[in-house]
């Protein structure tokens, strides 16, 4: 039972933080990389991050290993997070 509970945790939580980080990335990315403009990127990066979402939570919930979890959506997360950082800092 304490197994299925982590998992939850980690799936809901991994994943928001795996979404943020993406939605953080094509934030700054979509303005550089586009003729969007930033608010518009920043909008159409959130619009993303809803199926992004819940894709990750349902591979999450079927996924049996809680390592797995805990690593694709963390260490994603972080990774994806030092990239945006270190592509797009702030001049």
């Amino acid at each position: 039972m304490l197994n299925i509970a982590l998992r939850i945790v980690a799936a809901v939580l991994g994943g928001y933080a795996l979404t943020a980080a993406c939605a953080a990335l094509l934030a700054v990315a979509l303005p550089t990389l586009t003729p969007l403009h930033r608010g518009e990127a920043v909008i159409l990066a959130a619009m993303l991050g809803f199926p992004l979402y819940v894709c990750t939570l349902m591979w999450g919930l079927l996924e049996p290993r809680l390592s797995r979890i805990s690593g694709v959506t963390l260490g994603g997360a972080c990774v994806i997070q030092v990239l945006a950082w270190l592509l797009f800092q702030p001049t």
